[in-house]
């Protein structure tokens, strides 16, 4: 029987960053809690998309803070992981198994094993003091050019819900450690990246790959 897998987080908390929340059906994603972009974008996310786009093109972007609010990995993810949006796609895992070469920014270890330790076992990650954001002020730190906000604390920011009400992404991670992704809907609510449905399945309807 399909069950929840080892090292997901109870939902996955996915931010839609270009605000269609009347049109799309959340329902077909029962372990995905959806948060949309004001119409306003927050600065902070503007900013950082900027030097590295949040989420890709044709994809989407995951992220795993600790318990402290602490960024530990982000990692794009190409729409072609997901591409046959059915069982074929449990034979990689590749949500969780890719990792990023060694020197390139994000994650160079599976983020099967960012979630183990930092949602599962609780671990904290390093923070780096130099990396900052002030509203309203471009980050002058090494790195943030090429999107480098590893050890950053994730910066406070206004979500809305799909019935309109309004949250922050405190609130909503509420000093727990989480699974974020990034992505944008079409505005009528059809288009939709595959990548969430390879989070939904991969991460809460798992089973041992078919042969």
């Amino acid at each position: 029987m399909p069950k929840k897998y080892k090292n997901a987080p109870d939902q996955t908390i996915v931010i839609v960053t270009n605000s269609p929340a009347q049109a799309f059906d959340e329902a077909a994603y029962p372990h995905l809690q959806f948060y949309y972009t004001p119409a306003e974008m927050p600065d902070f996310l503007a900013r950082l998309h900027k030097v590295r786009p949040i989420p890709v093109k044709n994809g989407i972007t995951g992220m795993v803070v600790d318990k402290n609010g602490i960024i530990v990995y982000t990692r794009g993810f190409s729409n072609t992981l997901a591409e046959n949006n059915d069982n074929t796609d449990e034979m990689s895992w590749t949500i969780l198994s890719v990792a990023d070469k060694k020197g390139t920014i994000g994650g160079s270890k599976p983020m099967d094993d960012y979630l183990n330790d930092f949602v599962i076992k609780g671990k904290t990650g390093k923070k780096d003091d130099k990396k900052t954001y002030s509203p309203g002020v471009e980050p002058t730190f090494k790195g943030w050019d090429k999107g480098d906000i590893e050890g950053m604390e994730l910066h406070d920011f206004s979500l809305i819900t799909k019935d309109g009400t309004e949250t922050t992404i405190k609130e909503i991670l509420n000093g727990q450690p989480a699974f974020i992704v990034f992505t944008t809907i079409s505005a009528d609510g059809q288009e939709v990246s595959p990548m969430l449905w390879h989070v939904e399945n991969v991460l809460y309807n798992y089973f041992p790959p078919r042969r």
